[in-house]
């Protein structure tokens, strides 16, 4: 079916009035029996599973027979946008190009008559390097600004200006001038309108007959597409999860689609399994090719990639046969990204492939590539200014026999001026070596460089040294080696498929990222902070040497999981002169702070949201104040005020409630709230024996408290002094040794003397219990911020782990290493996200939300499901993509 016009625009900024325009274009000039004057696709309405240039949208493109560009810069900025106009600009049918139409919606169109071209000084709307040169004469455009950011009412097609501008943009596309377009959309509508009177009585009678067949039929449908949404989800997520080792870039594509068509058990299994094993990947900028299987085979050679890191870390190059961005390969793409700003820069073309084993390498500064495009000639790029400088014959490659063609060994000098290579010559048995100006290529010297295999390597005085070369211990790409910030030495490697950092101090090796086929080609910074990785099909991966998920806090004064208060605000230490010592937690970007010491013991802490308060109670029951908003008193003997209110055992939890100014804690009296200003009980909720554990949700709204028995009581503040009961739930039928709430508090998580997690929905009652048990379980548990998940720590043989579970289902979504074996404490960040503080002090934040995780792997993996995979997954589905702009 051809279309009429393809519209393309901004998602950023422009999708309401790209609706609008859209709407008129159907509706200006209709045929009183059509659905539609013009059949007009956009891809939010048209195309609810939008796919690449290679899939639907290319289909769309080669069907239309007009292309409306909504202009404005941010459509000019657009990767999305370029490529369609790429497309139009590049179409087979030369005429295409006069059926081209623009509505801008910002920026400015300005169109210089003398050169005969868009004024590109003046024209901020258009993408210069994609349409300078196109047009001969200027494209028809209309202007739209005033409508962008209006009211819908006035974009509506009543006679007005906006209908007047549309219609002139409809008129060209049915092939008339506006009046005749306007004369005969009235002729149109009185038709309707006759025709509208005369079956109004009908359907009237109708009506009733058909309201309960389509509510019959309306709640089918939409119960079969829950059920083929659901369907779906669960395919792309056991999809995920079964090739997460092998292939983390495609595993978290999935991931993310499964998480996009309806949000599972399963999805958030698999969400959590692709952002592990891409905890190190920095970007993935282009999966494995998918036809890479028929050439390369078992253990066969395939089109080269090759990738490129320079020494300082600032820029990333690669190179492939398997080229995403270029299918047809007419020219070499060399692709550069500058990995301080995180953004891609021009890509260079080349001449050809570098050769397999050939050079490919930057200097120090990312300011020059070197690559052996043919055999033994060097070609030398200026990355900055995208262009080829030079090309360096170090002998004539193709007069030699095949395992001598190409280059034996390159070396760079560390600043950039000298380099060298090792190579054969004809006619010459033994290896030979020469030393070249960068600059101009002019050669310094040529020696032999003996018969075996060598390295090169410069010194810092600029001298070049060889040795022999040893057999890397790998099956896949040589070793790189380098150190750390701290003056470790560390290996960079790739085993198959696999790549990996070895410390050599410390002994331990860390698996960075995997692929599908055999790494090919490896690169590393100088420092080991940043590895490139390309494989046998394509793939091309940047990681980082570090893991950017985990931040490692300072904890100086070595705190440990059991000196914090049931909060986690509030850090304590008995003394040397049998006081105790506090520090607060409430900065996720220090870690612990020391804020003074009291005279006392103390048994329980809370603190204020804001860590300018600090309550905390003695062994005899009295509760104290420190604050720091009218005492003004900080590293010094906590100030205290208040009597000691009560007599015999004193508490051993204490939450801070509602407006700050409120405590609730146990006391043999009961569960009382003090207000702080007083001093005073304000409320006393229950005198129920038993309740031994509170907790209350991150603004204090929301409190629980749970009893030996098994029973969850839940209050609410009220907003005015006071906490209302709203719940009182049987959850287990064992001892409850804790006790969390959800930071908006619509759940609550207890764990039971088996350590199982039971979660209560404080709303409707409804509990569910985890699904499994994990073996050697810590017992405190967390949620993560978005309520879905319920975390909990427990050790194996070898080293403690994050498990994750379903906070609506119970069920076991999966687990993340967390370090060497022992008590963990696990404690929500002030910001989001997660602590962890291990028995040997160790204080770490991760990020633990199911929208994080999906923002992680969408700057992973912005691209869309190619159309194959999308029709084998989500064929006959409305899903949009889940990263696209």
């Amino acid at each position: 079916m051809q279309r009429d016009a393809f519209i393309s625009y901004s998602h950023k900024a422009d999708i309401p009035l790209a609706a609008s325009v859209h709407e008129g274009l159907r509706k200006i000039g209709r045929p009183w029996r059509r659905l539609r004057a013009l059949n007009v696709f956009r891809d939010t309405d048209s195309l609810g599973a939008s796919t690449d240039l290679a899939g639907s949208i290319l289909k769309e493109l080669q069907r239309s027979r007009y292309f409306l560009y909504i202009a404005s810069p941010e459509a000019a900025a657009s990767r999305w946008v370029r490529e369609e106009l790429l497309f139009w600009r590049d179409h087979p049918e030369a005429e295409a190009r006069g059926r081209f139409l623009i509505a801008l919606s910002d920026g400015e169109i300005h169109w210089d008559e003398t050169a005969g071209d868009f004024d590109w000084a003046r024209t901020t709307a258009i993408p210069a390097e994609v349409l300078r040169g196109v047009f001969r004469t200027e494209p028809l455009w209309v202007d739209l600004r005033r409508f962008r950011a209006s009211e819908p009412a006035e974009r509506a097609l009543q006679p007005g200006e906006f209908r007047d501008k549309v219609a002139t943009l409809a008129a060209a596309v049915h092939g008339c001038t506006k009046d005749e377009l306007e004369s005969e959309d009235l002729r149109q509508q009185r038709r309707r309108n006759r025709t509208k009177n005369g079956a109004l009585a009908l359907l009237t009678a109708l009506a009733v007959t058909a309201t309960g067949a389509s509510f019959y039929a309306n709640a089918q449908r939409e119960e079969a597409i829950a059920r083929a949404r659901t369907s779906a989800s669960q395919a792309l997520s056991a999809r995920a999860v079964q090739i997460a080792d092998i292939d983390p870039r495609k595993a978290a594509q999935y991931a993310l689609y499964a998480d996009q068509v309806k949000p599972t058990s399963e999805s958030a299994q698999a969400l959590a399994r692709a952002v592990a094993v891409n905890a190190n990947a920095a970007r993935h900028f282009q999966g494995g090719s998918g036809v890479a299987a028929d050439f390369v085979g078992s253990g066969g050679s395939s089109s080269p990639t090759r990738v490129a890191v320079s020494r300082d870390g600032s820029t990333f190059a690669y190179c492939t046969g398997w080229d995403a961005d270029n299918p047809k390969a007419e020219r070499q793409h060399i692709h550069l990204f500058d990995i301080r700003s995180g953004k891609d820069l021009p890509v260079l073309q080349g001449k050809g492939l570098p050769l397999g084993g050939g050079v490919f390498e930057l200097s120090a500064d990312g300011g020059l590539l070197f690559m052996e495009g043919s055999f033994n000639v060097i070609e030398v790029w200026d990355v900055r200014r995208g262009k080829l400088l030079r090309e360096v014959a170090a002998s004539k490659g193709e007069d030699l026999a095949n395992a001598f063609m190409h280059l034996k060994a390159f070396a760079l000098s560390r600043d950039g001026s000298r380099m060298a290579a090792a190579f054969y010559e004809p006619n010459v048995d033994a290896l030979r070596m020469a030393v070249w100006d960068t600059a101009s290529g002019a050669e310094l010297s040529r020696s032999d460089a003996g018969e075996a295999a060598v390295t090169l390597s410069f010194d810092d005085a600029g001298k070049v040294h060889t040795a022999l070369r040893a057999e890397p211990p790998t099956s896949g790409a040589a070793l790189v080696t380098a150190p750390t910030p701290d003056n470790r030495q560390i290996l960079v490697g790739a085993e198959n498929a696999t790549v990996a950092v070895y410390d050599t101090q410390r002994r331990k090796q860390r698996t960075l990222g995997s692929f599908g086929f055999q790494v090919q080609s490896l690169s590393a910074s100088g420092d080991g902070m940043w590895v490139a990785a390309g494989s046998n099909d394509g793939a091309v991966s940047l990681f980082r040497g570090s893991d950017p998920t985990v931040r490692t806090l300072p904890n100086d004064d070595g705190l440990r999981p059991a000196e914090l208060s049931d909060d986690g605000r509030v850090g304590y230490r008995k003394n040397a002169k049998g006081g105790t010592d506090i520090w607060l937690l409430t900065d996720p970007k220090s870690g612990p702070s020391k804020v003074g010491s009291i005279l006392d013991k103390a048994e329980g802490f809370t603190a204020s949201r804001d860590g300018r308060r600090i309550v905390f109670a003695d062994t005899a029951g009295g509760l104290a104040v420190w604050d720091g908003l009218t005492s003004g008193i900080k590293d010094r003997t906590l100030f205290t005020k208040g009597s000691y209110l009560y007599n015999g055992k004193g508490t051993h939890t204490i939450e801070t409630v509602g407006d700050d100014q409120h405590v609730v804690g146990v006391w043999p009296q009961g569960v009382m709230v003090v207000d702080l200003r007083t001093m005073e009980v304000s409320q006393t909720l229950t005198d129920k024996k038993g309740v031994d554990r509170l907790a209350a949700s991150k603004d204090g709204s929301v409190l629980a408290a749970t009893d030996v028995l098994g029973t969850v009581t839940v209050w609410r503040w009220t907003g005015d002094g006071g906490l209302r009961r709203v719940r009182e739930s049987k959850v287990t039928g064992q001892t409850i040794r804790d006790v969390v709430v959800s930071d908006d508090g619509s759940k609550v998580a207890v764990v039971d003397s088996d350590s199982r997690i039971s979660v209560l929905d404080v709303s409707g009652g409804a509990v569910v219990t985890a699904s499994v048990v994990a073996r050697n379980a810590h017992t405190p548990a967390v949620f993560s911020p978005d309520s879905r998940l319920v975390m909990q720590a427990s050790d194996t043989d070898t080293e403690s782990r994050l498990n994750f579970w379903d906070a609506a289902t119970g069920d076991t979504l999966g687990s993340w290493p967390l370090g060497v074996p022992g008590f963990v404490r696990l404690l929500p960040a002030p910001d989001g996200g997660l602590l962890t503080l291990t028995s040997d002090g160790s204080l770490t934040r991760r990020g633990i939300d199911i929208a994080g995780w999906r923002s992680t792997l969408c700057a992973l993996v912005p691209d869309e499901l190619s159309g194959p995979e999308y029709d084998r997954y989500l064929s006959d589905l409305d899903v949009s993509a889940p990263c696209r702009r």
